[in-house]
């Protein structure tokens, strides 16, 4: 009887561990980085990222099809390997990882609604894929913010939304990211730019069959990169009103509101993200960190009432609480 339990408790023990190291080698991150350092085809040769900077126009393509096509090798992006000729490709180097070293960041602009970062790390002579950042809009341009407390850089990241349909909407805006946790993770997102046209009986079923709204934002973000890594943000929002039967021009709307305001941000080493204020909870006493104020949002510009803090708190919990609800520290006149 007691050797008929030990066999059984065996087997289930090597059940177990047979499914544990499956998960782990399959899903693994230096797993993963491992297969792509063995297989040749996987990685980017560093002189195929020289001849990427060549000025000679025929090898400069030929590497940029050949960085692109390893990239979606990686990302296991078989879908897009036909419409290779069409995908935007930009090339960076940046020390965004903690090991001391300028990876090579890879972004793909796959079409006008998608798009994707690829890390990859230096070894030896060759560049080898280790992480990504997806789900998210055509970049424009990518710089880098240093974070002396984590030891490398911020991946800040200018995208455009570009729709078109039965409106009119262009926005640009700028999203940080942060390595943390063996993935990439969103930290900080603002509009730099924003348009829009549509009528408004979107908004108010009882609006004017022939009234039209137009937004348009024009914002001013500063990053400065001192010790403290601040960032301002100068609020310029303006709604305009068109009364026409088709879709307006823009010489036909008029200016009826408009909106100025100011945020700061500071970098918290607690937070490890951009905040604008540390407080605590009323009823829990719980530290928590302010990150948007909804007040300053286009829903509340456009007469949809909201006076919330959007917050977080120390142990990563995000959440929308009434302003009312939270103490503000007044200790370091943050």
């Amino acid at each position: 009887m007691l050797k008929n339990l030990f066999a059984f408790l065996l087997i289930i023990l090597l059940l177990f561990t047979v499914l544990t190291l499956n998960v782990f080698f399959n899903n693994n991150q230096y797993i993963s980085t491992f297969k792509t350092y063995v297989v040749p085809d996987l990685k980017i040769s560093k002189d195929v990222l020289n001849n990427y900077y060549s000025s000679d126009n025929k090898l400069s393509r030929k590497s940029s099809e050949a960085i692109i096509l390893t990239t979606l090798e990686n990302l296991k992006y078989k879908q897009w390997l036909e419409y290779v000729d069409y995908i935007q490709l930009l090339v960076y180097q940046s020390n965004v990882l903690p090991f001391n070293e300028d990876e090579l960041i890879v972004v793909l602009n796959l079409s006008k609604d998608i798009s994707v970062i690829a890390i990859y790390t230096p070894i030896n002579d060759a560049y080898v894929f280790t992480n990504k950042i997806e789900n998210i809009l055509p970049v424009q341009d990518i710089s880098f913010l240093p974070v002396p407390e984590l030891g490398y850089n911020l991946i800040i990241s200018n995208q455009l939304l570009d729709e078109k349909l039965g409106a009119f909407f262009l926005e640009e805006f700028i999203q940080i990211f942060v390595y943390l946790d063996e993935n990439f993770k969103s930290i900080w997102k603002k509009t730099k730019y924003k348009e829009e046209i549509y009528n408004a009986q979107w908004l108010s079923p009882n609006a004017l069959a022939n009234e039209w709204l137009q937004i348009i934002e024009n914002n001013t973000i500063a990053f400065d990169k001192s010790s403290n890594l601040n960032i301002s943000v100068s609020i310029s929002r303006k709604k305009f009103k068109a009364l026409k039967e088709i879709f307006p021009m823009k010489e036909d709307f008029k200016l009826v509101e408009e909106l100025v305001t100011q945020e700061n941000y500071y970098w918290s080493p607690k937070y490890k993200r951009f905040i604008m204020k540390e407080g605590i909870l009323k009823n829990t006493s719980t530290s928590i960190a302010i990150i948007d104020d909804t007040n300053h949002w286009l829903e509340s510009f456009l007469g949809f009432s909201s006076n919330n803090y959007s917050i977080v708190t120390d142990y990563g919990k995000m959440m929308y609480i009434p302003k009312q609800s939270v103490i503000i520290n007044q200790v370091g006149g943050k």
